[in-house]
């Protein structure tokens, strides 16, 4: 199978401590961190204590209803090129699952998006999990796990050694190209498959 590069919009994202120090780690820790390191706009997110450190943030539903569509609209001609073929849709079939949400209401993209019926917008099970250093005096760490529309994969496989950097920048270079979209603020690079 291999792994690829993808962009993927978080739906949400699970917080659980790595080690006993992390129980000194709060809803509000988490958040700064993921801002600070992460260059996500936490706004976007509604967060949950879920107990014992354990939390949980979801990408606000007036957020996703309204930003998710304009967003698309902008992002897959810029990511994946003009379609070559009406009838294909060639590469990748955006333009489907732009009608789809065109025409599918709201409380149903997310079972839309679980079908995979549309390459260019799914669930992606596949999302690496990711370890964050909390910057407190004991550096607690904490793990991510993500639940992911999945808005874009590469053409061919990827070696993941050292894609980090590449990440941060791509996801820097992202909220520089589409400013006018705050919920661009809310993606994540990472390696699927």
């Amino acid at each position: 199978m291999g792994q690829y590069l993808a962009v993927g919009l978080p739906y949400q994202i699970f917080v659980a401590p790595e080690n006993t120090y992390n129980r000194i780690v709060s809803l509000e820790d988490v958040r700064e961190e993921m801002e600070r390191s992460q260059r996500y706009d936490m706004n976007l997110f509604e967060g949950e204590e879920k107990g014992e450190s354990r939390h949980v943030f979801t990408l606000k539903h007036d957020v996703l209803k309204e930003g998710l569509l304009p967003f698309l609209e902008a992002f897959y001609p810029t990511i994946y090129g003009e379609p070559r073929d009406e009838r294909t849709d060639f590469p990748r079939g955006y333009s489907q699952a732009l009608e789809a949400l065109r025409t599918t209401p709201f409380e149903q993209w997310l079972d839309f998006a679980r079908e995979k019926s549309n390459y260019a917008f799914q669930m992606d099970d596949n999302v690496e999990t990711q370890y964050l250093e909390i910057q407190k005096s004991v550096r607690p760490v904490v793990r991510l796990q993500f639940h992911c529309l999945l808005l874009y994969i590469g053409y061919g496989k990827v070696i993941t050694e050292g894609l980090n950097d590449f990440a941060n920048f791509f996801k820097f270079c992202f909220h520089e190209t589409f400013p006018k979209h705050p919920i661009a603020k809310a993606v994540k690079i990472y390696i699927t498959g």
